[in-house]
């Protein structure tokens, strides 16, 4: 497992696992409506660092998609707060300061790539 020593791979991580813990905490409506997506995107992209590690060819298109799927991780993110679905402010803080730390992640590394194919 190559990709497991990645800070990316790392702060992906951290952010699936504390996901599911918060989605955890979210009333029954909310749980199973936006709490899934959060779920779902959040775990996403993390296959997305793995491919993104594994690919030759394909790994701009890939950094591309890890960048549309933070984006639209922020959102919903934004939507749960304003939902009311995150119990305390501090859960919305945190987890927003840990999806941007993956968003700049991905970014540098798609400029990096980004760079190297020219």
């Amino acid at each position: 497992m190559i990709y497991d020593e990645l800070p990316i791979f790392k702060a992906s991580l951290d952010f699936v696992v504390y996901i599911e813990t918060i989605v955890k905490n979210f009333d029954k409506y909310h749980k199973y409506t936006i709490g899934l997506d959060l779920r779902t995107y959040s775990k996403k992209l993390l296959f997305l660092v793995h491919r993104a590690n594994i690919s030759k060819d394909g790994r701009k298109a890939i950094l591309e998609q890890m960048r549309d799927i933070c984006e639209e991780i922020k959102m919903l993110i934004r939507i749960s707060k304003e939902l009311n679905a995150f119990k305390s402010f501090n859960s919305f803080e945190h987890s927003t300061k840990l999806i941007v730390n993956i968003c700049k992640q991905s970014q540098n590394w798609l400029k990096c790539t980004a760079g190297a194919i020219k």
